[in-house]
Protein backbone atom coordinates (compact mmCIF):
# COMPACT_ATOMS: atom_id res chain seq x y z
CA UNK A 1 0.00 0.00 0.00
CA UNK A 2 1.17 3.23 -0.62
CA UNK A 3 2.31 5.56 1.76
CA UNK A 4 0.72 8.83 2.07
CA UNK A 5 2.20 12.21 3.93
CA UNK A 6 0.09 15.00 5.47
CA UNK A 7 0.08 18.30 4.36
CA UNK A 8 -1.60 20.84 5.98
CA UNK A 9 -2.79 24.48 4.84
CA UNK A 10 -4.05 27.51 6.87
CA UNK A 11 -7.33 29.10 6.00
CA UNK A 12 -9.45 31.81 8.33
CA UNK A 13 -11.35 28.93 10.07
CA UNK A 14 -8.12 27.48 11.04
CA UNK A 15 -5.83 24.48 9.17
CA UNK A 16 -6.65 21.90 7.28
CA UNK A 17 -5.33 18.79 6.53
CA UNK A 18 -4.79 16.69 3.54
CA UNK A 19 -3.43 13.43 2.53
CA UNK A 20 -0.61 13.64 -0.17
CA UNK A 21 -0.33 9.82 -2.27
CA UNK A 22 1.08 9.42 -6.12
CA UNK A 23 1.91 13.16 -6.24
CA UNK A 24 -1.65 13.83 -5.35
CA UNK A 25 -3.00 15.37 -2.30
CA UNK A 26 -6.20 14.98 -1.21
CA UNK A 27 -8.37 17.40 0.97
CA UNK A 28 -11.67 15.75 2.42
CA UNK A 29 -14.11 17.51 4.40
CA UNK A 30 -12.92 21.09 3.62
CA UNK A 31 -15.68 23.27 5.12
CA UNK A 32 -17.29 25.96 3.36
CA UNK A 33 -19.77 27.60 5.73
CA UNK A 34 -21.46 26.81 9.05
CA UNK A 35 -25.15 27.18 10.15
CA UNK A 36 -26.40 30.18 11.57
CA UNK A 37 -28.10 28.63 13.84
CA UNK A 38 -26.41 25.63 15.44
CA UNK A 39 -28.90 22.49 15.83
CA UNK A 40 -31.30 24.18 12.83
CA UNK A 41 -31.11 22.09 9.75
CA UNK A 42 -32.91 23.76 7.88
CA UNK A 43 -30.75 27.54 8.81
CA UNK A 44 -28.62 29.83 6.09
CA UNK A 45 -25.55 29.47 6.44
CA UNK A 46 -22.38 31.69 7.56
CA UNK A 47 -18.22 31.71 7.24
CA UNK A 48 -17.04 28.45 8.70
CA UNK A 49 -16.44 28.05 12.58
CA UNK A 50 -14.10 25.48 12.16
CA UNK A 51 -12.16 23.99 8.74
CA UNK A 52 -12.92 20.67 8.66
CA UNK A 53 -14.50 17.89 9.26
CA UNK A 54 -15.55 14.26 8.05
CA UNK A 55 -16.23 13.74 4.37
CA UNK A 56 -20.03 12.96 4.99
CA UNK A 57 -23.07 12.88 2.62
CA UNK A 58 -26.21 14.89 3.23
CA UNK A 59 -28.61 12.71 4.31
CA UNK A 60 -30.38 11.00 1.54
CA UNK A 61 -31.90 7.69 0.22
CA UNK A 62 -30.79 5.18 -2.53
CA UNK A 63 -30.57 7.27 -5.69
CA UNK A 64 -32.90 6.30 -8.79
CA UNK A 65 -30.23 5.09 -11.34
CA UNK A 66 -27.81 3.32 -8.79
CA UNK A 67 -28.98 0.17 -10.95
CA UNK A 68 -26.51 1.64 -13.39
CA UNK A 69 -23.82 3.45 -11.50
CA UNK A 70 -23.66 1.12 -8.21
CA UNK A 71 -24.05 1.92 -4.43
CA UNK A 72 -20.62 4.57 -3.92
CA UNK A 73 -23.37 6.88 -1.88
CA UNK A 74 -24.62 4.41 0.50
CA UNK A 75 -20.98 4.13 1.51
CA UNK A 76 -20.47 7.58 2.79
CA UNK A 77 -21.71 8.33 6.47
CA UNK A 78 -24.30 10.72 6.87
CA UNK A 79 -24.58 14.25 8.74
CA UNK A 80 -27.26 17.10 8.37
CA UNK A 81 -23.97 19.61 8.59
CA UNK A 82 -21.86 18.22 5.50
CA UNK A 83 -21.52 21.41 4.23
CA UNK A 84 -17.71 20.46 3.38
CA UNK A 85 -15.78 20.66 0.02
CA UNK A 86 -13.51 17.67 -1.44
CA UNK A 87 -10.33 19.31 -2.88
CA UNK A 88 -7.75 17.24 -4.82
CA UNK A 89 -4.19 19.40 -6.31
CA UNK A 90 -0.95 17.87 -7.15
CA UNK A 91 1.57 18.38 -4.79
CA UNK A 92 3.32 21.42 -4.95
CA UNK A 93 0.34 23.52 -7.02
CA UNK A 94 0.96 26.99 -7.98
CA UNK A 95 -1.98 29.21 -9.43
CA UNK A 96 -3.26 26.17 -11.34
CA UNK A 97 -6.55 26.20 -13.28
CA UNK A 98 -9.33 25.08 -10.95
CA UNK A 99 -12.51 23.20 -11.47
CA UNK A 100 -15.55 23.13 -9.66
CA UNK A 101 -17.92 19.84 -10.22
CA UNK A 102 -21.28 20.16 -8.88
CA UNK A 103 -22.60 16.44 -8.15
CA UNK A 104 -25.78 15.51 -9.91
CA UNK A 105 -28.76 13.22 -8.30
CA UNK A 106 -32.10 13.96 -9.28
CA UNK A 107 -32.19 17.07 -6.51
CA UNK A 108 -32.42 13.86 -3.86
CA UNK A 109 -28.95 12.95 -3.55
CA UNK A 110 -25.86 13.03 -4.61
CA UNK A 111 -21.97 13.73 -2.62
CA UNK A 112 -18.84 15.21 -3.20
CA UNK A 113 -17.03 12.95 -1.57
CA UNK A 114 -18.12 9.64 -3.69
CA UNK A 115 -15.31 7.60 -5.41
CA UNK A 116 -16.83 8.17 -8.69
CA UNK A 117 -14.95 11.92 -8.23
CA UNK A 118 -11.62 10.38 -7.74
CA UNK A 119 -9.90 12.99 -9.78
CA UNK A 120 -6.15 11.73 -10.04
CA UNK A 121 -6.24 11.68 -14.13
CA UNK A 122 -7.74 15.14 -13.80
CA UNK A 123 -5.89 16.35 -11.39
CA UNK A 124 -2.31 15.03 -12.78
CA UNK A 125 -3.19 15.68 -16.71
CA UNK A 126 -4.58 19.16 -16.78
CA UNK A 127 -2.97 20.23 -14.21
CA UNK A 128 -5.34 21.35 -12.26
CA UNK A 129 -6.81 21.45 -9.45
CA UNK A 130 -10.41 19.72 -8.75
CA UNK A 131 -13.46 20.47 -6.20
CA UNK A 132 -15.81 19.07 -5.78
CA UNK A 133 -18.83 20.38 -3.62
CA UNK A 134 -21.49 18.82 -1.52
CA UNK A 135 -25.07 20.93 -0.77
CA UNK A 136 -28.19 20.30 0.28
CA UNK A 137 -30.63 18.17 -1.52
CA UNK A 138 -34.24 16.37 -1.07
CA UNK A 139 -36.20 17.41 1.71
CA UNK A 140 -33.34 19.53 3.64
CA UNK A 141 -32.64 21.46 0.83
CA UNK A 142 -36.16 21.76 -0.77
CA UNK A 143 -38.93 22.04 2.14
CA UNK A 144 -38.87 23.75 5.19
CA UNK A 145 -41.19 25.07 8.34
CA UNK A 146 -42.23 28.22 6.82
CA UNK A 147 -43.61 27.30 3.42
CA UNK A 148 -41.84 29.89 1.50
CA UNK A 149 -40.71 29.67 -2.13
CA UNK A 150 -37.35 30.33 -0.46
CA UNK A 151 -37.23 27.65 0.83
CA UNK A 152 -37.03 25.00 -2.42
CA UNK A 153 -33.73 27.22 -3.37
CA UNK A 154 -31.35 26.28 -0.01
CA UNK A 155 -29.33 23.87 -1.65
CA UNK A 156 -28.39 27.03 -4.54
CA UNK A 157 -27.55 29.14 -1.77
CA UNK A 158 -25.23 26.49 -0.07
CA UNK A 159 -23.54 26.33 -3.82
CA UNK A 160 -23.01 29.93 -3.92
CA UNK A 161 -21.58 29.94 -0.11
CA UNK A 162 -19.36 27.53 -1.27
CA UNK A 163 -18.12 29.15 -4.66
CA UNK A 164 -17.50 32.05 -2.36
CA UNK A 165 -15.24 30.31 0.22
CA UNK A 166 -13.47 28.63 -3.05
CA UNK A 167 -12.93 32.48 -4.77
CA UNK A 168 -11.43 33.65 -1.33
CA UNK A 169 -9.30 30.32 -0.26
CA UNK A 170 -8.64 28.27 -3.83
CA UNK A 171 -5.09 30.28 -3.90
CA UNK A 172 -4.10 28.26 -0.83
CA UNK A 173 -4.21 24.79 -1.94
CA UNK A 174 -2.83 25.52 -4.94
CA UNK A 175 -5.33 26.72 -7.13
CA UNK A 176 -5.79 30.28 -9.44
CA UNK A 177 -8.97 31.97 -8.30
CA UNK A 178 -8.98 33.92 -11.83
CA UNK A 179 -9.09 30.56 -13.41
CA UNK A 180 -12.34 28.87 -12.09
CA UNK A 181 -14.14 26.78 -14.56
CA UNK A 182 -17.40 25.69 -13.14
CA UNK A 183 -19.22 22.06 -14.23
CA UNK A 184 -22.10 19.94 -13.35
CA UNK A 185 -23.77 16.84 -14.50
CA UNK A 186 -27.30 16.95 -14.31
CA UNK A 187 -29.09 18.03 -11.61
CA UNK A 188 -25.48 19.32 -10.93
CA UNK A 189 -25.64 20.68 -14.53
CA UNK A 190 -29.13 22.36 -13.55
CA UNK A 191 -27.19 24.30 -10.74
CA UNK A 192 -24.36 25.34 -12.63
CA UNK A 193 -26.89 27.19 -15.24
CA UNK A 194 -28.51 28.74 -12.81
CA UNK A 195 -25.18 29.97 -11.47
CA UNK A 196 -23.77 30.92 -14.67
CA UNK A 197 -26.77 33.50 -14.45
CA UNK A 198 -27.09 34.57 -11.48
CA UNK A 199 -25.59 38.47 -11.09
CA UNK A 200 -24.13 37.73 -7.78
CA UNK A 201 -21.72 34.97 -9.14
CA UNK A 202 -20.41 37.37 -11.68
CA UNK A 203 -16.61 37.05 -11.10
CA UNK A 204 -16.41 33.98 -9.25
CA UNK A 205 -15.93 31.94 -12.43
CA UNK A 206 -15.30 32.63 -16.13
CA UNK A 207 -16.63 29.74 -18.04
CA UNK A 208 -19.23 26.64 -17.46
CA UNK A 209 -19.36 23.15 -18.59
CA UNK A 210 -22.63 21.45 -18.31
CA UNK A 211 -22.82 17.53 -18.54
CA UNK A 212 -26.16 16.09 -19.16
CA UNK A 213 -27.96 19.49 -18.64
CA UNK A 214 -31.71 18.73 -18.19
CA UNK A 215 -34.47 20.87 -19.37
CA UNK A 216 -36.53 20.97 -16.03
CA UNK A 217 -38.44 24.63 -15.46
CA UNK A 218 -38.65 25.41 -12.04
CA UNK A 219 -41.26 24.94 -9.60
CA UNK A 220 -44.01 27.28 -9.16
CA UNK A 221 -45.75 28.42 -6.78
CA UNK A 222 -48.44 25.89 -7.01
CA UNK A 223 -46.20 23.33 -7.62
CA UNK A 224 -44.13 23.44 -4.42
CA UNK A 225 -46.92 23.54 -2.56
CA UNK A 226 -48.60 20.56 -3.90
CA UNK A 227 -45.52 19.08 -2.64
CA UNK A 228 -44.78 20.16 0.72
CA UNK A 229 -48.28 19.38 1.26
CA UNK A 230 -47.55 16.32 0.02
CA UNK A 231 -44.65 15.66 2.25
CA UNK A 232 -46.85 17.07 5.58
CA UNK A 233 -49.38 14.58 5.18
CA UNK A 234 -47.22 11.81 4.57
CA UNK A 235 -45.41 12.73 7.70
CA UNK A 236 -45.83 10.36 11.11
CA UNK A 237 -46.00 11.60 13.57
CA UNK A 238 -49.05 12.88 11.70
CA UNK A 239 -49.33 16.54 12.01
CA UNK A 240 -46.01 17.12 12.86
CA UNK A 241 -44.07 20.23 11.27
CA UNK A 242 -40.80 19.84 9.18
CA UNK A 243 -39.31 21.18 12.54
CA UNK A 244 -40.43 18.74 14.90
CA UNK A 245 -39.29 15.61 12.28
CA UNK A 246 -36.22 13.52 12.80
CA UNK A 247 -33.96 12.51 9.95
CA UNK A 248 -35.65 9.40 8.86
CA UNK A 249 -39.00 10.71 9.35
CA UNK A 250 -37.99 13.77 7.01
CA UNK A 251 -36.67 11.06 4.52
CA UNK A 252 -39.52 9.00 4.68
CA UNK A 253 -41.88 12.11 3.69
CA UNK A 254 -39.08 12.76 0.48
CA UNK A 255 -39.74 9.04 -0.62
CA UNK A 256 -43.65 9.49 -0.45
CA UNK A 257 -43.55 12.66 -2.53
CA UNK A 258 -41.24 11.17 -4.90
CA UNK A 259 -43.91 8.21 -5.26
CA UNK A 260 -46.49 10.34 -5.72
CA UNK A 261 -44.65 12.41 -8.36
CA UNK A 262 -43.45 9.44 -10.71
CA UNK A 263 -43.62 10.11 -14.30
CA UNK A 264 -45.09 13.41 -13.07
CA UNK A 265 -41.90 15.84 -13.33
CA UNK A 266 -39.56 16.26 -10.47
CA UNK A 267 -40.36 15.03 -6.76
CA UNK A 268 -38.23 18.06 -5.42
CA UNK A 269 -36.51 20.77 -6.83
CA UNK A 270 -35.65 24.68 -6.54
CA UNK A 271 -38.76 27.33 -6.90
CA UNK A 272 -38.77 30.49 -9.18
CA UNK A 273 -38.99 32.96 -6.14
CA UNK A 274 -38.58 35.90 -7.80
CA UNK A 275 -34.99 36.70 -6.00
CA UNK A 276 -32.79 33.69 -6.37
CA UNK A 277 -34.42 32.07 -9.48
CA UNK A 278 -36.73 33.66 -12.40
CA UNK A 279 -39.62 32.42 -13.46
CA UNK A 280 -38.16 32.83 -17.22
CA UNK A 281 -35.08 30.81 -16.25
CA UNK A 282 -36.51 28.15 -18.36
CA UNK A 283 -36.17 30.56 -21.62
CA UNK A 284 -32.45 28.51 -22.42
CA UNK A 285 -31.69 31.21 -24.92
CA UNK A 286 -32.66 33.94 -23.08
CA UNK A 287 -30.78 33.14 -20.34
CA UNK A 288 -27.40 32.37 -22.22
CA UNK A 289 -27.64 35.81 -23.53
CA UNK A 290 -27.69 37.02 -19.95
CA UNK A 291 -24.57 34.88 -18.37
CA UNK A 292 -21.97 36.15 -16.96
CA UNK A 293 -19.54 33.69 -18.48
CA UNK A 294 -17.72 33.76 -21.60
CA UNK A 295 -17.80 30.51 -22.96
CA UNK A 296 -20.19 27.20 -22.68
CA UNK A 297 -19.03 23.58 -23.73
CA UNK A 298 -22.06 21.23 -23.41
CA UNK A 299 -22.09 17.43 -23.56
CA UNK A 300 -24.68 14.94 -23.77
CA UNK A 301 -25.25 11.11 -24.20
CA UNK A 302 -27.11 9.29 -27.06
CA UNK A 303 -29.87 7.76 -25.01
CA UNK A 304 -30.04 10.01 -21.93
CA UNK A 305 -33.58 8.78 -21.07
CA UNK A 306 -32.56 5.36 -20.94
CA UNK A 307 -31.39 5.52 -17.39
CA UNK A 308 -34.92 6.38 -16.11
CA UNK A 309 -37.39 4.63 -18.81
CA UNK A 310 -35.04 0.92 -18.66
CA UNK A 311 -37.13 -0.64 -15.66
CA UNK A 312 -40.71 0.61 -17.03
CA UNK A 313 -42.40 -2.26 -18.89
CA UNK A 314 -42.80 -1.94 -22.60
CA UNK A 315 -46.03 -2.13 -22.78
CA UNK A 316 -46.30 1.36 -20.86
CA UNK A 317 -45.33 2.92 -24.39
CA UNK A 318 -47.90 2.06 -27.23
CA UNK A 319 -47.29 4.24 -30.36
CA UNK A 320 -49.52 6.94 -30.08
CA UNK A 321 -48.09 7.74 -26.64
CA UNK A 322 -45.00 8.18 -28.82
CA UNK A 323 -46.81 10.08 -31.20
CA UNK A 324 -48.43 12.25 -28.28
CA UNK A 325 -45.49 13.43 -26.68
CA UNK A 326 -44.08 14.55 -29.82
CA UNK A 327 -47.05 16.53 -30.94
CA UNK A 328 -46.88 18.19 -27.18
CA UNK A 329 -43.24 19.07 -27.43
CA UNK A 330 -41.94 20.08 -30.62
CA UNK A 331 -43.86 22.78 -32.74
CA UNK A 332 -43.48 20.49 -36.05
CA UNK A 333 -43.47 16.68 -34.88
CA UNK A 334 -43.49 15.42 -37.77
CA UNK A 335 -39.58 16.83 -38.64
CA UNK A 336 -38.84 15.47 -35.07
CA UNK A 337 -40.40 12.02 -35.74
CA UNK A 338 -38.27 12.12 -39.16
CA UNK A 339 -35.38 12.57 -37.11
CA UNK A 340 -35.74 10.11 -34.52
CA UNK A 341 -36.36 7.05 -37.62
CA UNK A 342 -33.18 7.94 -39.32
CA UNK A 343 -31.25 7.35 -35.94
CA UNK A 344 -33.18 4.20 -35.40
CA UNK A 345 -35.41 2.81 -37.95
CA UNK A 346 -36.73 -0.47 -36.13
CA UNK A 347 -37.38 1.34 -32.64
CA UNK A 348 -39.90 -0.62 -30.93
CA UNK A 349 -42.46 2.17 -28.87
CA UNK A 350 -39.91 1.85 -25.66
CA UNK A 351 -37.02 3.15 -27.49
CA UNK A 352 -38.77 5.52 -29.86
CA UNK A 353 -40.06 7.09 -26.38
CA UNK A 354 -36.35 6.83 -24.85
CA UNK A 355 -35.39 8.78 -27.65
CA UNK A 356 -37.82 11.37 -28.00
CA UNK A 357 -37.46 12.26 -24.46
CA UNK A 358 -33.61 12.52 -24.80
CA UNK A 359 -34.25 14.61 -27.73
CA UNK A 360 -36.63 16.97 -26.25
CA UNK A 361 -34.96 16.97 -22.38
CA UNK A 362 -31.34 16.93 -23.44
CA UNK A 363 -30.24 17.24 -26.59
CA UNK A 364 -32.18 20.17 -27.70
CA UNK A 365 -31.67 22.08 -24.67
CA UNK A 366 -27.89 21.17 -25.33
CA UNK A 367 -28.67 22.84 -28.71
CA UNK A 368 -30.89 26.04 -27.39
CA UNK A 369 -27.97 27.00 -24.99
CA UNK A 370 -24.88 26.92 -27.55
CA UNK A 371 -26.77 28.75 -30.19
CA UNK A 372 -27.93 30.95 -28.21
CA UNK A 373 -24.43 31.73 -26.57
CA UNK A 374 -22.94 31.93 -30.32
CA UNK A 375 -25.58 34.21 -31.91
CA UNK A 376 -24.67 36.40 -28.34
CA UNK A 377 -20.81 36.38 -29.62
CA UNK A 378 -19.97 33.93 -26.91
CA UNK A 379 -17.88 31.02 -27.44
CA UNK A 380 -19.57 27.42 -26.91
CA UNK A 381 -19.22 23.99 -27.65
CA UNK A 382 -21.42 20.95 -28.35
CA UNK A 383 -20.47 16.80 -27.85
CA UNK A 384 -22.46 14.09 -27.84
CA UNK A 385 -21.28 10.74 -26.07
CA UNK A 386 -22.81 7.61 -28.57
CA UNK A 387 -21.03 4.53 -26.85
CA UNK A 388 -23.22 2.03 -25.54
CA UNK A 389 -23.12 0.37 -22.71
CA UNK A 390 -23.18 -3.72 -22.62
CA UNK A 391 -26.29 -3.43 -20.28
CA UNK A 392 -29.42 -5.07 -21.71
CA UNK A 393 -31.32 -1.33 -22.98
CA UNK A 394 -28.92 0.69 -21.38
CA UNK A 395 -27.53 1.67 -24.52
CA UNK A 396 -25.79 4.96 -24.06
CA UNK A 397 -27.65 6.32 -20.36
CA UNK A 398 -27.93 9.40 -18.08
CA UNK A 399 -24.41 9.67 -16.06
CA UNK A 400 -22.69 7.27 -18.54
CA UNK A 401 -20.03 10.02 -19.23
CA UNK A 402 -18.92 10.14 -15.99
CA UNK A 403 -16.33 7.46 -15.30
CA UNK A 404 -15.30 8.19 -19.01
CA UNK A 405 -14.61 12.00 -17.89
CA UNK A 406 -13.10 11.49 -14.79
CA UNK A 407 -10.98 8.29 -15.91
CA UNK A 408 -11.30 6.23 -12.93
CA UNK A 409 -12.92 3.05 -13.79
CA UNK A 410 -11.41 1.13 -11.13
CA UNK A 411 -13.67 3.61 -9.03
CA UNK A 412 -16.81 2.32 -10.34
CA UNK A 413 -16.14 -1.21 -9.99
CA UNK A 414 -19.72 -1.94 -8.97
CA UNK A 415 -21.75 -0.06 -12.00
CA UNK A 416 -23.43 -2.84 -14.42
CA UNK A 417 -23.65 -0.33 -17.04
CA UNK A 418 -19.96 -0.78 -17.52
CA UNK A 419 -19.69 -4.32 -17.14
CA UNK A 420 -18.09 -5.89 -20.58
CA UNK A 421 -16.89 -2.25 -21.73
CA UNK A 422 -13.32 -3.85 -23.92
CA UNK A 423 -10.51 -2.10 -22.38
CA UNK A 424 -9.26 -0.47 -25.19
CA UNK A 425 -12.61 1.50 -26.04
CA UNK A 426 -12.85 2.64 -22.53
CA UNK A 427 -9.39 4.04 -22.62
CA UNK A 428 -9.63 5.68 -26.11
CA UNK A 429 -13.00 7.27 -25.53
CA UNK A 430 -11.90 8.55 -21.63
CA UNK A 431 -8.27 9.97 -22.96
CA UNK A 432 -10.57 11.50 -25.63
CA UNK A 433 -13.25 13.06 -23.15
CA UNK A 434 -10.82 14.63 -20.49
CA UNK A 435 -8.76 15.88 -23.39
CA UNK A 436 -11.82 17.77 -24.25
CA UNK A 437 -12.65 18.84 -21.16
CA UNK A 438 -9.27 19.76 -20.15
CA UNK A 439 -8.65 22.02 -22.99
CA UNK A 440 -11.59 23.66 -21.77
CA UNK A 441 -10.71 24.37 -18.52
CA UNK A 442 -6.81 25.46 -19.62
CA UNK A 443 -7.13 27.47 -22.61
CA UNK A 444 -10.97 28.33 -22.85
CA UNK A 445 -11.71 25.90 -25.52
CA UNK A 446 -12.29 22.25 -26.18
CA UNK A 447 -9.33 19.92 -27.54
CA UNK A 448 -8.95 17.18 -29.98
CA UNK A 449 -5.88 15.59 -31.01
CA UNK A 450 -4.07 18.46 -29.39
CA UNK A 451 -5.79 21.16 -30.94
CA UNK A 452 -7.76 23.77 -29.96
CA UNK A 453 -12.05 22.74 -31.66
CA UNK A 454 -13.78 25.81 -33.23
CA UNK A 455 -16.41 27.18 -31.17
CA UNK A 456 -19.61 26.37 -32.44
CA UNK A 457 -21.36 28.52 -35.16
CA UNK A 458 -24.95 28.48 -35.30
CA UNK A 459 -24.55 29.11 -39.33
CA UNK A 460 -22.86 26.15 -39.59
CA UNK A 461 -23.01 23.77 -36.67
CA UNK A 462 -20.88 20.53 -35.51
CA UNK A 463 -20.97 18.60 -32.71
CA UNK A 464 -17.95 16.58 -31.37
CA UNK A 465 -19.20 12.82 -31.25
CA UNK A 466 -17.59 10.01 -29.57
CA UNK A 467 -18.48 6.21 -30.48
CA UNK A 468 -16.18 4.63 -28.59
CA UNK A 469 -13.70 4.49 -32.50
CA UNK A 470 -12.58 8.12 -32.00
CA UNK A 471 -14.31 11.50 -32.12
CA UNK A 472 -15.13 13.14 -34.99
CA UNK A 473 -17.17 16.51 -35.68
CA UNK A 474 -20.69 16.33 -37.34
CA UNK A 475 -23.45 18.20 -37.95
CA UNK A 476 -26.13 17.57 -35.95
CA UNK A 477 -29.30 15.80 -36.78
CA UNK A 478 -31.47 17.54 -34.46
CA UNK A 479 -30.24 20.55 -35.60
CA UNK A 480 -32.98 22.96 -36.79
CA UNK A 481 -35.56 21.48 -34.18
CA UNK A 482 -37.93 23.94 -32.07
CA UNK A 483 -39.14 22.28 -29.02
CA UNK A 484 -41.74 23.60 -27.22
CA UNK A 485 -40.32 24.92 -23.92
CA UNK A 486 -44.03 26.47 -22.23
CA UNK A 487 -43.47 25.86 -18.69
CA UNK A 488 -45.15 22.42 -17.29
CA UNK A 489 -48.56 23.70 -15.42
CA UNK A 490 -48.15 23.84 -11.04
CA UNK A 491 -44.01 22.57 -12.33
CA UNK A 492 -46.14 19.25 -12.74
Amino acid sequence: MTEFRAIEVRTPAGSVMGEARGGIVDFRGVRYGDRVRAGDRFSELAEPRTAQSEGAAFPQRPGALDALLGDALGELPRSDDAFVLRIQAPEGAEALPVLVFIPGGGFLSGAAHARWFEGSPLVTEGPLVLVTVNYRCGALGHLGPEGSLGEANRGLRDLKRALRWIGANIAAFGGDPGRITLAGDSAGAWYAQVLSVAPDMAGLFSRTALVSFPFEPPLDAQGYAVRRAAALDSAEPRGAGFAELGTEQLLDAQLAVARAFAGRGMALMPAADGVEISADIADLGARALDAHVDAFALITTSEEAAGFLRSVPDEAFPWPAVEGYLAARFENPTAAAEVLEAKRPDATPKERMIDAMTLFQFRSAALEIVAAASRAGKRSWLAELRLQSPLDHAYSPHCFILPFLFGNRERWHDAPMLEGIEATAFARTSAGLREWLLGFVRGGAPELGGLPLPAFDAAAPLSLEFDGEGARLEAPAEWGLEPRRAPRAGGA
